[in-house]
């Protein structure tokens, strides 16, 4: 049990101490909270469940007016995708890069005008822009997995055979992605979710089921982080 209690404290911190880990952890609290709220037959207590997850959501707003960087770096490091297993993945890579450098500018033009820092700009269209960005990298993650998983399975026996690439590392990159697979479909349900009414199920989605969608790719995301470790 104090072993569990170590390990469990263990990864945590190593969690926290990263970027990307502690935004899945505020993500995962955002939507936990949130659900929690829908849950409550409480006025009062479905209220403070509300407010905490609309902060540690304003929270990582916040913290991605300074994603810049990292993005592009991230961008530079993929540059056209040439450790890709073929060119369509590689394409897919790239258009998603591009993708979230589109992103960027347009949520922090609906930062700066929901706040009032910019006067003038309608703030509805900006986040409705910057959702359409989500929708599509979503939609792109989906198919580069997909696209992974059907050359995975298409030269599996190759890939059995070599040398470099033992049997079980093999199964577990299989695991990864299929786990990947899953939360770039949560996503991609949820971005359509937040797009004006009209396109598909845009904004059809009852509150619970939306917060039990974050919540489910919030800790998909978490186990992902963890489980990629796995494959070193």
């Amino acid at each position: 049990m104090c072993n569990t209690f170590k390990t469990i404290l263990e990864e945590t911190c190593l969690l926290l101490e990263t970027y990307k880990g502690r935004d899945k952890i505020i993500r995962m609290l955002c939507y936990l909270s949130r659900l929690l709220g829908e849950l409550q037959n409480d006025p009062e207590l479905r209220k403070k469940f509300s407010i905490f997850g609309s902060q540690m959501s304003a929270t990582r707003t916040t913290l991605r007016l300074l994603d810049d960087a990292l993005v592009l770096r991230s961008t530079l490091q993929y540059r056209f995708g040439k450790n890709e297993p073929d060119k369509y993945m590689a394409v897919m890579g790239v258009m998603s890069n591009v993708l979230d450098h589109i992103f960027l500018p347009l949520e922090k033009v609906s930062w700066l005008a929901k706040h009032r820092l910019l006067t003038g700009l309608d703030n509805t269209k900006w986040e409705t822009a910057s959702s359409a960005c989500w929708v599509l990298t979503a939609y792109l993650t989906i198919l580069k997995t997909l696209r992974f998983l059907v050359l995975l399975e298409r030269h599996k026996r190759c890939l059995d055979k070599a040398e470099s690439i033992p049997s079980e590392k093999l199964k577990v990159l299989r695991q990864y992605q299929f786990w990947t697979l899953g939360r770039a479909c949560l996503d991609f349900l949820h971005a359509v979710n937040t797009l004006p009414p009209g396109f598909l199920w845009s904004s059809k989605l009852k509150p619970w089921f939306v917060s039990l969608i974050g919540t489910s790719s919030s800790i998909i995301g978490l186990y992902l982080i963890i489980y990629k470790k796995w494959l070193k």
